[in-house]
């Protein structure tokens, strides 16, 4: 769980002073090596009708969620769970899972068309999905996170007292009924993701002029420290206070290439070296990142812990949606032999 709620509506802008390391020799760590856990994969089972899945979410103690498609293409919203699968139905071909706390509950997306772009933000209530309210003159409602005592924060789009624009919203646990408009966000600022301390991770977009980053808290901004020469950065993940994203920039051949990248918690910023991208984070600084495919590590991921290299997933074309407080990690991996995704999760085997 990631949790998330806002307060305050006074804005200032806060520069987060910080050391760029970018250890220029270190090479990309090898596809085959495994300095640190000997990750173990176990695959997840699927529901009858269903041939391919993926996690999406943890509740943080063992527990997954995500989604199963087969022939028909509309997906099944799936939770493990001590050997228990429960599924929650079937859904559109376009549906997914966004975040999951610690009781359980699973928060997702169901577009419904996309000119004009509508679809409505849901939760699992009583063994089902249920759409969460929002009133007839949105046509987008979206989730980006749960809380452990059911709160959930997203936005919706569309006229709100006649004016089209785009609200941030909270639906409370003890009132499923209903919704709360909160308060703006920074102008051009997109949320990435929120903190258990209720701390937003924010992309600005170009209407800015700048590709910058930052976190907002009680009203207050907080830009992220800037990385020299990067053309691009955007920011994906927080936990405890720790930031991962990617940073595009020409290296020293003049080649543009994109790194995965990690914002500490003193404000210092590191490239963790050949990585394309990366995918999750845990509160302990346990980093899943795509290996650069450029560089011969042939579509694995490898496993960090903060900026120190760990080890390699020993499967190759497999993704890692979420990185578990518990140590462990989900994702998929793709069967060559079935060309189907399998749910997966991998624990360390030291």
């Amino acid at each position: 769980m990631r949790s998330r709620v806002l307060a305050g509506a006074a804005l200032s802008a806060v520069l987060l002073s910080g050391i760029l390391h970018t250890p220029a020799a270190a090479a990309a760590p090898a596809a085959a090596a495994t300095a640190g856990c000997a990750w173990q994969a176990s695959t997840l089972p699927l529901p009858s009708g269903t041939t391919s899945g993926r996690v999406s979410a943890t509740d943080h103690q063992g527990g997954y969620s995500g989604t199963a498609w087969g022939a028909d293409g509309k997906r099944r919203v799936l939770s493990w769970k001590d050997g228990t699968t429960t599924d929650y139905g079937t859904g559109g071909p376009n549906d997914s899972v966004v975040d999951q706390n610690s009781t359980g509950t699973i928060i997702g997306y169901s577009p419904l068309g996309y000119a004009p772009p509508a679809g409505h933000a849901w939760s699992t209530r009583n063994g089902k999905k249920a759409p969460l309210p929002r009133p007839a003159t949105v046509y987008v409602s979206s989730p980006y996170a749960i809380k452990d005592n059911g709160d959930i924060l997203g936005w919706m789009w569309g006229t709100f007292d006649g004016v089209w624009r785009t609200r941030h919203v909270r639906w409370p646990a003890d009132r499923p009924a209903e919704f709360e408009v909160m308060p703006d966000l920074p102008k051009d600022a997109v949320v990435a993701d929120v903190d258990d301390d209720d701390t937003m991770l924010l992309n600005f977009n170009a209407n800015q002029g700048t590709y910058a980053v930052g976190l907002w808290r009680g009203g207050v901004t907080t830009y992220l420290a800037e990385i020299p020469g990067a053309t691009r950065t955007t920011v994906r993940a927080i936990s405890n206070g720790r930031v991962i994203g990617e940073t595009t920039r020409p290296d020293a051949t003049g080649k543009t290439s994109t790194d995965g990248v990690l914002w500490d918690r003193d404000g210092s910023v590191h490239i963790l070296p050949g990585t394309a991208s990366v995918s999750g984070i845990n509160r302990d600084g346990l980093i899943a990142a795509a290996l650069d495919p450029d560089r011969n590590n042939d579509y694995f991921t490898g496993i960090w812990r903060l900026q120190t290299f760990d080890s390699v997933l020993d499967n190759a074309d497999s993704g890692v949606s979420v990185v578990g407080n518990d140590g462990t990690i989900g994702g998929h991996r793709f069967n060559p032999a079935t060309a189907r995704f399998q749910p997966t999760v991998w624990r360390c085997g030291r």
